[in-house]
This record gives structure tokens, sequence and C-alpha cells, in this order.
């Protein structure tokens, strides 16, 4: 038995399933700029310094256990020296271009895309010096 999506809901709609979208590509933007940190070396509290917030609070953020504003990812990011750029799209057509990338991996006998790849192939994340 897999992890239930949807506690609750016996027939997910529509927009409950745009939800889980929202929320994956949320994730993976904290977790992408995570990386940044980590690649450039910066623990938590120096992330928090630069911000003037919590340890803790950066903590929270990095694991995804907040719902952060975007302001807030602004200013992570800044800390880090991330970039993130956001792509606005008809959920229709979102899903119109998962189904042909889900085909074409099938189509091509390779394994099928990981989710990260499959939802969200636009999302950059790039990597700039880290003020010290």
């Amino acid at each position: 038995m897999g992890i239930d999506l949807f506690p609750g809901i016996t027939k997910p709609t529509s927009r409950d399933r745009l939800g889980i979208e929202l929320a994956d590509e949320q994730l993976g933007m904290i977790f992408g700029m995570r990386r940044v940190r980590q690649e450039c070396g910066l623990s938590i509290s120096e992330v928090a310094e630069a911000m003037k917030v919590d340890p803790a609070q950066v903590s929270r953020l990095e694991s995804g256990a907040t719902n952060p504003t975007m302001a807030t990812l602004r200013r992570y990011a800044k800390a880090v020296g991330a970039v993130f750029r956001v792509q606005v799209r008809h959920w229709q057509d979102e899903q119109t271009r998962m189904v042909k990338r889900s085909v074409e991996a099938w189509e091509s006998r390779d394994e099928a895309p990981s989710s990260a790849e499959v939802v969200s192939p636009e999302f950059h994340l790039k990597q700039i010096s880290a003020p010290r």
C-alpha cells in the first residue's frame, strides 16, 4: 500500500491533483535551494545569520515543514547564492505535457522518468557566488 496523497478523499478531483502538484513544486524548489546551500558549504547557522532569523526557522524551511512566503524564499535564495525561476502555465497544458513525456519514455523503452523529471523539467536552480 502506497502513501495516501488524498487522505479522506475517495475520488480526487483535478483540483485536488493540482494541489498535490503545486505542493510538489514548492518542495522541489526548497530542496533544490538547500542543495545549493550544501554545495556552497554554508551551514544553517550562517544562512540564518544572513537572513537575520533563528537557525530553527531555516531548518524548518529546509525540511518543508513550513509554508514560506515568496519574500522568505527570496531572502533564503539570496543568503545561499541561488536563483530560482517560476513558470506559470495552465494546469491543463501541464497535464498534457506530462502525459506526452510519459508516453515518450514508454515508447523509447527507457525507464519512466522520475517524478521530478515529469513534474518540473523547466525548474532550474542556478548557483551563484554566495555572500560570506
